[in-house]
């Protein structure tokens, strides 16, 4: 776009009068053949009136100094298959008037604009639709480098702001949106996953620790005690529960009967009563396998037969036999 105001003026030259100074916000560039450039910033000197008296310069510049203002939209190329809307906003000055000078730039606006899209062209795409900050900040670097390396500066930071068409951003965020969800529902799905394995792992620490505990009392058969500790509520100690009834009424089944099997063995003297007592009763329970309860109930029972036996041994010792022929050696002495 064309500038109001140009960026460098050329001025006539005399030998017999030095131009003047400077003005504020500019500077002065003289120009000789086969001679280098001259500036002349505020505040310097220029040439000496023998180099204007012999023509060592033969016409000078007045170049603008002062900040300078560039605005422009442009769509750039990204990494994917959409475009970069991007705005750009510069504030520059001239920070070498001998170069602007030599490359003849007078309208700096398009020379600018025409430098900086071509860096942003080849920065954009690298980046993607996601990157659009990334992509920003790498741009107004290249800008700033490119306005640097010929004879401009930037007054500030260059402004740099990309986005996508409407209708791009709608779809994306949609898109987004259905992606959201979905990544919602995977993660909902693993915590569920894991606060499975936690409670599956809880419980099977828990029922670890159950046998654990309920391992002596089943060693022992004590199935009372077991039941008392067992939870109602717990389906899984509904289920021991159910389990330990069934053998305790099994085992009791069995006890019964051995019991019935010795009553009936000592009744037909299979069995003696000394069987059931001292050392011999230790023996016997553990080879009947019958518990001290019904060993003691046994005992019990064996009690008259042991009676019976002391009552005729003391009748043996009271009368002892008498051989027969010293009973009849007697009666004939009598007669």
């Amino acid at each position: 776009m064309p500038e109001e105001k140009l960026l460098f003026t050329e001025k006539e030259l005399t030998r017999l009068k030095r131009p003047e100074p400077p003005k504020p916000g500019t500077a002065l560039v003289f120009v000789g053949d086969g001679t280098p450039l001259l500036t002349v910033r505020e505040g310097e000197r220029g040439p000496t009136a023998g180099e204007l008296l012999f023509g060592k310069y033969s016409t000078y510049y007045e170049v603008d100094m002062g900040d300078r203002s560039l605005n422009f939209h442009e769509k750039l190329p990204c990494a994917d298959a959409f475009e970069f809307n991007t705005e750009v906003k510069l504030t520059y000055a001239v920070s070498d008037p001998a170069l602007v000078v030599r490359r003849a730039r007078t309208d700096a606006g398009q020379f600018l604009k025409d430098l900086a899209i071509d860096a942003m062209r080849r920065a954009s795409r690298r980046y993607n639709h996601e990157q659009t900050g990334e992509a920003e900040n790498t741009i107004a670097c290249r800008i700033e480098d490119e306005v640097r390396d010929n004879g401009f500066k930037l007054s500030r930071a260059a402004f740099v702001k990309i986005s996508l068409d409407e209708a791009i951003q709608t779809r994306l965020i949609n898109k987004k949106l259905k992606e959201y969800d979905f990544d919602d529902q995977k993660t909902q799905i693993s915590r569920d996953e894991e606060l499975a394995n936690l409670q599956l792992g809880a419980k099977l620490g828990l029922k670890g620790k159950k046998a654990d505990f309920f391992a002596p009392y089943i060693k022992a058969g004590d199935w009372a005690t077991l039941l008392a500790m067992l939870d109602l509520n717990d389906p899984e100690d509904v289920t021991i529960r159910a389990m330990v009834e069934a053998t305790s009424n099994k085992q009791k089944m069995q006890e019964e009967r051995q019991q019935k099997l010795l009553e009936l063995a000592i009744e037909k003297g299979a069995v003696e009563g000394w069987e059931l007592r001292g050392a011999a009763k230790a023996l016997f329970q553990e080879v009947s396998g019958l518990p001290e309860q019904s060993i003691a109930l046994l005992e019990g029972k064996t009690q008259p037969l042991k009676s019976e036996d002391s009552q005729q041994t003391k009748e043996i010792e009271v009368k002892p036999s008498i051989p027969n022929s010293i009973g009849r050696d007697r009666d004939e002495d009598c007669q």
